[in-house]
């Protein structure tokens, strides 16, 4: 079975950032950075995959911007201590030679399904069924906007508490989680609209009556289809808002078929990623995650040049 992981890559660091304390190498806030890398080694550990990308933000403004001016309009600016690591994120992750991805006009959550749509895509009919370049893939994030990707083959590795207790979520776990299908998220909040990205859906429909409609209904359309036998107030709050609706679903569909060079070959995680991992943690003197790397890995090639003397916190 092989499998390729992809870690939403500023999601986790904006998580990383919240949950260490302020830590600093030689003048350079790194607190966010190092805890997205505790993150990476316990991901690996727990999943072993044989392949491995990194999906990030782009600068600037993307596409629902352009299509809703509001978009994300009411979201307080991120500090500056974790701004100022954002650009080591993107270098240490390229100095380590590992798969990395960012499209400007684009989230990372589009690349992230994306890759994921062309990971499992069917590329030859053998004997035994069609062959596909990955079995699996498992997608590391706190975004819930990533659960409408989620299937027998898709899955979310979810940081609970922090970053010491993790969940995967599979299809069940979406609907234990928010009531509905994977298949159903999107159009929930077509419905519910959401607050974090400033989207409107259908103003005083809320998660019971959303959850309850869906169920009866299935999807948006069908909604829209049978309204004449809905409660005449619910009826009334979506033809009022149908334009909303519509626009919300759109702003919540995760775009996977971005014009995205990807050649599975070139995410493969191997000994040699360890070995990258440990030259640049050295960089920055995070001792404890070298051990941790050693400690995972009994086989991993220890290299000579000794770690510094330096106290580190890390």
């Amino acid at each position: 079975m092989s499998k390729l992981v992809i870690i939403d890559g500023h999601a986790i660091i904006h998580r990383a950032y919240h949950s260490i304390p302020p830590l600093t190498s030689n003048g350079q806030h790194v607190n966010a950075l190092y805890g997205f890398y505790s993150m990476f080694l316990t991901a690996i550990n727990t999943l072993k995959p044989q392949y491995l990308a990194v999906c990030l933000d782009s600068p600037g403004p993307n596409f629902r911007n352009h299509e809703f001016l509001g978009y994300r309009a009411k979201r307080k600016p991120a500090d500056p201590d974790l701004i100022s690591q954002l650009p080591l994120l993107k270098s240490t992750l390229e100095e380590a030679k590992i798969a990395t991805f960012s499209m400007g006009g684009f989230e990372a959550d589009d690349l992230i399904a994306t890759l994921t749509s062309k990971a499992l895509r069917k590329i030859k009919k053998t004997k035994s069924g069609p062959l596909k370049l990955v079995d699996e893939v498992v997608i590391i994030t706190g975004d819930k906007d990533l659960m409408q990707l989620v299937n027998n083959q898709v899955s979310l590795f979810v940081p609970i508490r922090g970053l010491s207790e993790t969940k995967i979520f599979n299809s069940t776990d979406v609907q234990e989680k928010l009531g509905v299908l994977p298949t159903q998220v999107v159009d929930l909040k077509a419905l519910m609209g959401d607050m974090s990205d400033n989207y409107p859906g259908v103003a005083g429909i809320g998660p019971k009556v959303a959850i309850n409609l869906l169920t009866e209904y299935q999807n948006l359309d069908n909604i829209y289809q049978n309204l004449d036998q809905i409660k005449p107030t619910i009826k009334e709050k979506l033809e009022s808002d149908k334009d909303n609706a519509y626009l919300s679903q759109k702003l919540a569909t995760l775009v996977n078929n971005i014009p995205l060079e990807f050649k599975l070959s070139q995410s493969k995680f191997n000994q040699k990623s360890f070995l990258n991992l440990i030259s640049l943690f050295r960089t920055f003197n995070f001792k404890s995650l070298i051990q941790r790397i050693e400690k995972q890995n009994p086989k991993q090639v220890k290299i000579n040049k000794p770690i510094s003397n330096q106290t580190s916190l890390f």
